[in-house]
């Protein structure tokens, strides 16, 4: 498989970089055309780089097995698809995200920290906060406190999930102070690939991802519903705030999608997703459910995906069920997210047609009482592939899912290998990938 070379390469001289020399001979071994510190914004692309790959690829294909996004019909894709999912095949995903991401996104906040980079400190804790929700979702309770130390701590206890996300919580705030206050001497610029410097935008960012975290939280506390509710009416304000990552048509800066189709085909679009859509007579199908029997066939498996991280249709589909589960009126934002749904399947419009069968309204008027269940549904096809809509069925059970394989779907991920064997505090648990993560009732 096809690695974005650009990417890799400077990840691979980082730890070269942040690497301290010993000061014996002061400064005459220093060399001014070979820094050996990176600056901030040479980082942040990296991290964001790297996120986007790990939660565009391996994060997508493992969860998209379980929420039947996608079927594994060949190869080493046709054992995931009955369950055979193990430690060792998560290293790649869990190195990217806590030698990669994380250990890029702590150096570039130290260093904006000494500096007084106010802007740098914030993204870099908005990109630690979504790394870390997004890991101790997947496999529960995870190294955190005592994480991305370096080697004077090669074996670092497990936080509990409760504990973690606590951590993350008080991170996004954190966050949002930092980018409120003056950039410090060094504005973000064109090296932001998400936003393109726009710290009003992350401030929306992370006001989304605290509400994507209260409602994994509702339920073990129905009052994170109201936390959601109040973190969005800082959110997003129209889809021009997403959150994405632009990958391109080059053939080393491909999207993780395209260049694994590149090299293997042994996956095709979940066949219990499109029966969904068709059961729905849900034009969404045309495009999420387009088999594809080459790389770059599906439409939205492309070469040059501007990969969502987070979205404007993710954010009203929460501010939806969140207000069906206080009692207020969900239609607005439910309304609101399916029209932006169709818009991210880019169906065709005739607005002069008053039968177009891509219009959202026509749709939705056939989908009866908006309720919990009918958002829960809706918000599944909208999130194709992507790994949060496997924190959404686990949360709400819907829709139902028949295994693929034996008598239940899989609820979390292994911890990697490589951590097993390196790290005695990894938890020993029996049927992992059938055990439940602590706020998962």
């Amino acid at each position: 498989m096809k690695n974005n070379k650009i990417i890799i390469l400077i990840a691979l001289l980082l730890p070269v970089f942040f690497t301290s020399c010993e000061n014996y001979f002061g400064d005459i071994n220093v060399d001014p055309d070979n820094p050996t510190i990176v600056p901030v914004n040479v980082i942040l692309p990296v991290a964001e780089g790297r996120l986007a790959y790990a939660m565009g690829g391996d994060a997508s294909r493992f969860t998209g097995i379980f929420t039947q996004h996608i079927n594994g019909v060949g190869r080493q894709f046709a054992v995931f698809n009955n369950y055979n999912i193990i430690g060792s095949d998560l290293d790649a995903l869990w190195s990217n995200l806590y030698s990669g991401v994380l250990q890029d996104s702590r150096q570039m906040l130290l260093l904006a920290e000494e500096s007084g980079y106010n802007h740098y400190a914030g993204i870099a804790k908005a990109l630690e906060a979504y790394s870390l929700m997004f890991l101790t979702d997947m496999f529960g309770d995870i190294p955190y406190t005592e994480a991305l130390v370096g080697t004077s701590l090669l074996q670092p206890a497990f936080d509990s999930q409760e504990s973690v996300y606590a951590g993350v919580f008080e991170t996004i705030t954190d966050a949002k102070r930092l980018l409120a206050l003056d950039d410090g001497g060094l504005p973000v610029g064109t090296d932001d690939i998400i936003y393109g410097g726009d710290v009003s935008k992350w401030i929306k960012f992370c006001s989304v991802l605290e509400a994507r975290g209260r409602m994994h939280l509702a339920t073990n506390d129905a009052s994170n519903y109201q936390r959601a509710l109040d973190a969005l009416s800082d959110g997003f304000d129209s889809r021009d705030d997403d959150g994405r990552f632009q990958f391109n048509s080059l053939a080393t800066e491909a999207a993780p999608w395209f260049q694994y189709l590149e090299q293997r085909l042994d996956t095709q679009v979940g066949e219990s997703y499109v029966a969904l859509m068709e059961s729905l007579n849900d034009p969404r199908v045309a495009t999420y459910g387009f088999p594809h029997t080459d790389a770059g066939d599906h439409p939205v498996l492309q070469q040059g995906r501007n990969y969502p991280l987070l979205t404007f249709t993710e954010a009203k589909f929460i501010e939806a069920e969140a207000l069906a589960k206080t009692g207020g009126n969900p239609n607005d934002a439910f309304n609101a997210a399916v029209a932006s749904s169709f818009i991210d399947a880019a169906l065709p419009r005739d607005m002069d047609d008053p039968n177009d069968p891509n219009d959202p309204d026509a749709y939705i008027s056939t989908l009866g009482t908006v309720d919990a269940d009918v958002i829960a549904v809706q918000k599944y096809i909208a999130m194709f592939n992507d790994p949060e809509a496997f924190n959404d069925w686990r949360r709400t059970s819907i829709p139902e899912l028949t295994p693929n394989v034996g008598g239940q779907v899989p609820t979390k991920l292994p911890y990697a290998e490589t951590e097993r064997l390196s790290n005695s505090n990894t938890p020993q648990l029996q049927d992992e990938i059938f055990t439940k993560v602590w706020w998962d009732n």
